[in-house]
């Protein structure tokens, strides 16, 4: 099964660069192929392309979902909160990643520096193949991805040189950007985020995570809604089976009853029933297709 992209504690994105020292990776990914069948809201430091290769994909920023076709893509900017789904089955895409660099390189810290700063106002560039600037963006990702594929000799100097490229397009696009995708995602929302992905295996009720960011229930509840189009509770539950997926999946076998009071379940009874309702099968039948793929 297709390498999973890890959501870290910190809530941040856990980018696996192969190369410590040169911050790249270039995914291919078959987006109902990985283990949820999607990429959970979430947020990183590094710079972010996608290139659609078939079918379509969803990606939501705040209250927009933006549908990106074949042979189009994105730039999503540092720190920018989003979640990635498929729009048609069995869609492909490149994702392109790049680390911030350190402010010791000098000219690409400050050509970065101008794109970072600009997220508050351009959190994303929906890339059209339609525009000619775009287009030569999308053609570059393209590129780099074959180029990341094949791994011929010098493969990261090719890749640097496309990113350069990148970066050089990407700023006259900024340049030339008419309209503002005006973006802000409440930080008391990242903040009960955090706290319910780091204590999803506690008791955790509307009313302590209203406490945290000292509003009423009612206006917590409204908060988190016009955010993640979810209550707490049901983003709570969300992420537990998400969780839950993870132990079944795993190589060592959890009995269900470990599954479920792991990842916050008050009854196994309740576990198995909820876990139904989301994914049409039992724990247990999950657990035993995915152990039978794997061997």
């Amino acid at each position: 099964m297709y390498n999973e992209i890890i959501v870290e504690e910190t809530k941040e994105e856990l980018i696996q660069y192969p190369d410590k020292q040169w911050k790249h990776i270039i995914l291919h990914t078959t987006l109902n192929k990985t283990l949820l069948g999607y990429i959970p809201l979430h947020w990183h430091n590094a710079l972010q392309f996608i290139y659609v290769i078939t079918g379509e994909l969803d990606i939501a920023i705040t209250d927009k979902t933006i549908k990106i076709i074949k042979g189009e893509g994105i730039f999503i900017n540092s720190n920018v909160v989003h979640e990635i789904r498929e729009h048609l089955p069995n869609t492909e895409y490149l994702c392109w990643n790049i680390d911030l660099p350190e402010a010791t390189n000098y000219i690409e810290f400050s050509y970065v520096s101008r794109i970072v700063n600009n997220a508050t106002h351009i959190p994303y560039i929906h890339l059209s193949s339609n525009n000619a600037n775009h287009l030569e963006l999308i053609q570059i990702i393209a590129c780099a991805g074959k180029i990341y594929q094949q791994k011929q000799s010098h493969f990261k100097i090719d890749i640097t040189i496309k990113y350069y490229e990148l970066l050089k397009r990407l700023i006259t696009i900024l340049n030339e950007q008419n309209g503002h995708n005006n973006y802000y995602f409440d930080n008391r929302i990242k903040q009960l985020i955090e706290y319910i992905q780091e204590h999803f295996n506690s008791k955790i009720t509307l009313k302590s995570l209203s406490q945290i960011i000292h509003m009423s229930e009612s206006e917590t509840i409204k908060l988190f809604k016009h955010y993640v189009n979810q209550t707490p509770i049901q983003y709570l539950l969300t992420f537990r089976l998400e969780q839950s997926v993870s132990m079944l999946y795993n190589k060592q076998s959890y009995s269900i009853t470990e599954v479920a009071m792991n990842c916050g379940f008050s009854t196994t009874s309740h576990f198995i029933q909820v876990f139904r309702k989301k994914y049409g099968i039992t724990p247990k039948q999950f657990q035993k297709n995915t152990h039978l793929y794997n061997q």
